[in-house]
C-alpha cells in the first residue's frame, strides 16, 4: 500500500523575532500562511529500516527532516515494520518556505495512518517539537498567530484568498545561519504582528500589505541587496507589498489580481537581469485548511 500526503510551503506575513532564549531558541510572534504550492510525499511500509528517495539532489538521508520524522515514530512507538519515503520536490530548499518542515509533518501524518497509531493533531504537534519548530505550523496548517518558540499555534479563521507571488535568488540560507547573523538592536522593535492581526479581523486586505513586516530582513538584506531589488521589482509591477519570507532568501509579493500577478511573474522571468539572479519564480495562493 502507498499513501500519498501533500506537503504545503507557507509563508511568514509577520515576524517579530522578540527575544533570544536560555535554551538557544527565539522566541517569535507571526502570523503564518499556508500557500497552495507543495511538495509530494509517497510512503510505503517495507520490511525494516528507512529508505528515502528525492526527485533532486537533497541533504545526507539522516539530516533530511522527514527521515527524522520516520525514526522518531519508529522508535517511539516501536513500530517493527520500516518504510519507504518518495519526496516529489516542488517547494526550492532553503528557501524561508518551510519545505523541509512540511515534508516532515506529511511523514508523521501519513505514518499515523499506514501503521494505524491513532495519533491526534495535538499529539503529532508535541512529537513534532524534536524535529523542528516550524513542523508544528506545518500539520497545523491554514492561517495561524504563532507564539513562544513559534511552535504554540493559534487557528485564525477567513484570511482572504490572495495571489502570491515567489521568486527566490540562486542561494539558500539556513534558517540557523540567519538567527546567528540577526543584529539584536534592530528587532523586536516595530511588533508588526498585533496590527496584522488587527487587519485580518477587520478584513482589510490593505492593512494586510501594509503591515508586512520581517525581523530577519535587515541583516540578510544588508548582505543581499537581490531581495531589496526583487521587491522593489514586485511593488513597481503593482504588488499590494512584498516582504521576504521567513529567514529568506524567497521573497513574495501579494496581489489580489490574477491578471496583475501574472504580469508581475513574467517581468521576473524576462529581465534579463532577473533571469540570472533567481532560480524559482512561481505563482501560487493563499490557502485554507486541507
Amino acid at each position: 500500500m502507498e499513501l500519498i500526503q501533500k506537503a504545503y510551503a507557507k509563508i511568514n506575513l509577520s515576524l517579530d523575532i522578540i527575544k533570544r532564549l536560555s535554551s538557544g531558541y527565539h522566541k517569535i510572534e507571526s502570523v503564518i500562511q499556508e500557500l497552495e504550492l507543495y511538495d509530494i510525499i509517497k510512503l510505503k511500509k517495507i520490511e525494516k529500516g528507512i529508505k528515502l528517495k528525492c526527485n533532486i539532489n537533497i541533504c545526507p538521508a539522516n539530516e533530511n527532516l522527514a527521515y527524522k520524522a520516520a525514526e522518531l515514530l519508529i522508535k517511539k512507538f516501536k513500530i517493527n515494520r520500516g518504510v519507504e519515503i518518495t519526496i516529489e520536490k516542488n517547494i526550492p530548499i532553503a528557501a524561508g518556505l518551510s519545505g523541509g518542515s512540511a515534508d516532515a509533518a506529511a511523514t508523521l501524518k501519513g505514518m499515523n495512518n499506514i501503521f494505524n497509531l491513532g495519533l491526534s493533531e495535538e499529539k503529532l504537534i508535541e512529537i513534532s517539537n524534536d524535529i523542528g519548530m516550524d513542523v508544528a505550523f506545518c500539520l497545523f496548517g491554514g492561517t495561524a498567530y504563532a507564539t513562544g518558540k513559534g511552535n504554540e499555534l493559534q487557528r485564525i479563521e477567513d484570511f482572504p484568498m490572495l495571489y502570491v507571488v515567489l521568486a527566490k535568488p540562486k542561494f539558500g540560507i539556513l534558517a540557523k545561519d540567519a538567527y546567528n547573523n540577526l543584529n539584536y538592536k534592530k528587532i523586536g522593535r516595530q511588533l508588526k504582528t498585533a496590527k496584522m492581526l488587527c487587519a485580518i479581523r477587520k478584513k482589510s486586505i490593505n492593512k494586510i500589505a501594509e503591515n508586512l513586516h520581517n525581523d530577519f530582513e535587515y541583516s540578510v538584506c544588508k548582505k543581499y541587496s537581490i531581495i531589496n531589488e526583487i521587491k522593489q521589482k514586485m511593488i513597481e509591477n503593482k504588488a499590494l507589498n512584498a516582504l521576504m519570507s521567513g529567514s529568506g532568501p524567497t521573497v513574495f509579493g501579494i496581489i489580489q489580481d490574477k491578471a496583475i500577478a501574472e504580469n508581475i511573474q513574467d517581468s521576473l522571468k524576462k529581465d534579463h537581469y532577473f533571469r540570472k539572479k533567481l532560480d524559482f519564480v512561481c505563482i501560487t495562493y493563499t490557502n485554507t485548511i486541507h
